[in-house]
């Protein structure tokens, strides 16, 4: 095998976790949109924010001793210092002898394993037939350190089911999440501030949940001095979101400062007061698409016409589509001198 170049070495030093225990979300909740995502780093800086899945497909069963391989490209972080950076291991199916479990992963960067920051969890919450453990698992990065210019090798990790007692679990793929600050001398570098929310809500509109109720909401909380707003883009990340078996149609609908449900029955009337009184959010209807292949869906658009001077928020509602909501990233671009 071949070295790892110094920009997947880059990377490879950054996914050190310091967390000796890992906090885990209990697996207690239900279809409805019940465990609303948290923030868990709110900061500003001159750099860019990306989102990938890199190579990830859906791995089927996983039995003790398989393993799941992901490939980033570590040209990601080239030429830039890296201010913060999370993995996310997105895992379904989680089972022993047909009763719900936590799954045992043994996670691997190059051959160095790690250990979890934090996991999140959900079930549908009652009694019944496949009521199996879903949810994300998150190896956070400490270190921040300056990257190369050169494009290398791609950034590989990897899951092991490491529990010889025999539990099963089905992985829907791995993302990265990364922060990078620009150079200094990079006067074309944007000045950003960042939410970065996550969790796991399953939202899911049937045995007796309405979409009203399988409604997951993130909040991006703070001021923001909108005359000097360039652009804003929300990334949001639904695992199982767009994908339903036997190839029926994916309902579900995304919402930004949509605080008025009924305006979406009135688009005209909706248009004519935000026109008047800058009034009503965003809203846009099946834009998580998945498929056998890729079973997340991710989505990321341009929100500034949207945008609010504080308190922002983002909503996906399921209708009758099924789906985990695990991460929603704001980004706003501004017009600051360097």
């Amino acid at each position: 095998m071949s070295s790892p170049s110094r920009s997947s070495a880059l990377l490879l030093a950054l996914i050190v976790s310091t967390a000796l225990a890992v906090p885990i979300t209990p697996v207690s909740g239900s279809y409805a949109g019940d465990k609303p995502l948290s923030t868990v780093a709110h900061d500003a800086c001159y750099g860019t924010v990306v989102f990938t899945l890199g190579d990830s497909t859906y791995s089927g069963l996983i039995e003790h001793n398989d393993t799941y391989t992901v490939n980033f490209d570590s040209a990601i972080v080239a030429g830039k210092e890296v201010k913060l950076a999370r993995l996310y291991v997105y895992w379904v199916w989680s089972q022993k002898e047909n009763v719900g479990v936590y799954p045992t992963l043994e996670f691997r960067a190059h051959q160095e394993v790690l250990n979890a920051a934090v996991t999140y969890t959900d079930t549908k919450g009652f009694v019944g037939r496949y009521d199996y453990f879903s949810g994300v698992t998150v190896y956070e990065c400490t270190q921040t350190r300056a990257s190369t210019n050169r494009d290398g090798d791609p950034f590989a990790v990897t899951v092991l089911n490491a529990d010889p007692a025999g539990s099963t679990f089905s992985l829907q793929g791995i993302g990265l999440l990364t922060v990078s600050e620009c150079p200094e001398k990079d006067q074309n570098c944007s000045y950003i501030e960042y939410w970065i929310n996550e969790g796991c809500d399953m939202i899911y509109a049937d045995y007796g949940i309405t979409p009203e109720m399988a409604t997951s909401t993130s909040y991006f909380n703070g001021e923001i001095a909108v005359n000097n707003v360039e652009k804003a883009t929300l990334i949001t990340v639904v695992p199982s979101g767009g994908y339903v078996s036997g190839g029926e149609r994916a309902y579900n609908t995304l919402y930004f400062n949509e605080e008025s449900g009924w305006l979406k029955e009135l688009p005209f009337l909706k248009q004519l007061l935000k026109l008047l009184f800058g009034f009503g959010g965003g809203v846009w209807n099946d834009v998580y698409i998945a498929d056998n292949t890729v079973q997340i869906g991710v989505d990321q658009r341009d929100v500034t016409e949207y945008l609010k001077a504080a308190n922002n928020f983002a909503t996906v509602q399921d209708q009758h589509d099924y789906m985990m909501v695990t991460n929603a990233i704001l980004v706003v671009e501004q017009s600051v001198e360097r």
